[in-house]
């Protein structure tokens, strides 16, 4: 895992704000860590322990009532944001409700507040919605804004919302209990997404970190009941939220210590919902019982080029290499399925992304042309370019990417080779650059900000002036159209310059038992975002 720098004092606020899009990523996502290059080990899970169903029947009307069963890790902290685990992290968005919430398009909309946003991009105005109450009957206010930022600030390094108050200034001013003006440390275009934190109530965890023997006070659509270390948390319906009152009146939280545990405990019927990646829901795909609801997450997968080799900064080889790529078939036959295409490092469903940048078709033809136009024509007839196509040995996705980019290029006289190495050997190949072209991935935040991967000190050795000006320009934009401009001409540049060929985003899916009723809308920052549409299917 990626191990989160130490904040220092001499950082500018550029790099704060830069280092919040990259570390948000944990907490928008399901997964637990932040991996810029994940070895994505594909576990074996257990073999499946099913019943069998019976027919299909028609689906009944929704009803109140019964019990949703959920796993979780063990916490350490119930208090949302001192947590650092993903999957307490997503039973705790049950209990605390955030300031922003993302929409279907990836962009930020307020939820317990309005937000107005200053034309210079240097502050804020957080009006709070009418009547929102803590769960033990308090008043929910201002004052909980400022102690919920001052908490994210004292928060640990590792502390999955820590890096929200990285551009935000310490300074706030109330104006009254539903009001708050809050400055931020320079203009950024990912603002709003840093609202995306939970908040916690001054009056409870004020000099009680963990809340009195870990019991939360929350504001969400669940109210905590009871907790029993090591094996369960019992959650019920808040009568208080101001969302709309949900078909399941109470949750159970079963303890599990691994993922092993948590799918033996689904396949048992122990719980009645997990999350999980396309290497484990295949073994569902056929039973009646098992409702699989796929959804494309930030996991963005690439090929990277080296731009130390004097071969491949010519563009032309770089567009010969795009051109060889099939990833239309690789979707299919690599990823069975269960990856969307990318033309560009956004995920397709974000409001940002621009599908009419230049895109390479697979032509094995053009790759050809390209290759003679830069003087590479294989055999006697010209000089032969020779490439080494690195991948690690333990995600099997990234193995059959090598080997068939390797055939393609090979058939056009490219003397090219899979280079399949364990993940610690092929990681650090990458950091010494020991490599031509390498299949990676990144785990995106949904904070649209790309200049970690194409500034300076990227995996490529890539550098240009316009593009190092046009993420300057997408970072400091402000208006939701200034954004959406500038996002579109970064796009464009990328697909242009090609330090990367696009993939695709792999997809996850939220697997439920057919007890488990109601339209699944999972979203890569909350897989249970509309459980209050869904219902229990007594028989």
């Amino acid at each position: 895992m990626k191990k989160p720098s130490q904040r220092s004092p001499q950082r500018s606020p550029r790099a704060i704000a830069v280092a919040a899009a990259a570390l948000l990523t944990a907490a928008l996502l399901p997964s637990g860590c932040l991996n810029i290059i994940d070895p994505e080990q594909d576990p074996t899970p257990p073999p499946a322990i099913l019943t069998p169903s019976p027919e299909p029947t028609e689906a009944p009307q929704p009803r109140s009532g019964g019990t949703l069963r959920i796993p979780m890790r063990p916490p350490q902290t119930l208090n949302p944001l001192l947590n650092e685990d993903a999957t307490v992290d997503a039973v705790l968005k049950l209990l605390f409700e955030p300031m922003m919430t993302l929409d279907t398009s990836l962009k930020p909309i307020g939820n317990l507040a309005n937000f107005t946003f200053s034309a210079d991009g240097m502050s804020v105005s957080v009006v709070l919605r009418d009547g929102l109450k803590w769960s033990d009957g308090v008043s929910v206010t201002t004052k909980d804004v400022a102690f919920s930022l001052n908490t994210l600030r004292a928060a640990p390094e590792t502390s999955i919302y820590k890096s929200c108050a990285a551009n935000i200034s310490p300074q706030y001013v109330i104006t009254d209990a539903q009001t708050i003006k809050i400055q931020f440390r320079q203009p950024f275009s990912g603002a709003a997404y840093q609202f995306c934190f939970p908040l916690i109530p001054e009056h409870y965890y004020q000099g009680n970190a963990n809340g009195t023997g870990m019991k939360p006070v929350g504001n969400g659509l669940y109210v905590f009941d009871s907790y029993t270390e090591q094996r369960e948390m019992r959650l019920n319906f808040n009568p208080d939220s101001y969302r709309k009152k949900p078909y399941i009146p109470s949750i159970e939280v079963f303890i599990t210590p691994d993922q092993e545990t948590e799918f033996s405990a689904f396949d048992q019927r122990l719980v009645d919902v997990i999350s999980a990646e396309a290497a484990d829901w295949g073994r569902y795909r056929n039973s009646r019982e098992i409702n699989i609801n796929e959804y494309v997450t930030n996991y963005y997968d690439f090929l990277g080029f080296n731009f130390n080799n004097g071969d491949l900064q010519d563009r032309l080889i770089r567009q010969a290499v795009a051109h060889a790529v099939d990833a239309e078939e690789w979707i299919t036959s690599v990823y069975l399925g269960h990856a969307e295409r990318a033309v560009s490092p956004l995920n397709p469903a974000s409001w940002l992304y621009d599908p009419n940048v230049t895109q390479y078709e697979y032509s094995l033809t053009k790759a050809g042309d390209l290759l003679k136009q830069a003087g590479f024509s294989g055999g006697s007839e010209g000089k032969t370019l020779s490439l080494r196509l690195l991948a690690n040995a333990e995600n099997t996705e990234r193995v059959k990417i090598a080997n068939l980019l390797a055939e393609s290029l090979t058939s056009l006289g490219v003397n090219a080779e899979a280079d399949i190495q364990p993940f610690e050997t092929y990681s650090a190949k990458i950091e010494s650059k020991d490599f031509d072209i390498f299949v990676g991935g990144l785990n995106l935040s949904v904070i649209p900000d790309l200049t970690f991967a194409f500034g300076s000190g990227n995996l490529f050795s890539y550098h240009d002036d316009v593009m190092d000006l046009l993420l300057s320009n997408a970072f400091s934009a402000v208006s939701p159209a200034g954004h959406q401009k500038a996002m579109s001409d970064l796009q464009q540049k990328i697909a242009e310059d090609l330090p990367c060929v696009s993939l695709a985003f792999r997809k996850s899916a939220v697997l439920c038992d057919q007890k488990v009723q109601g339209p699944k809308k999972p979203v890569l920052n909350n897989i249970l975002a509309n459980i209050n549409e869904w219902y229990i299917a007594v028989p």
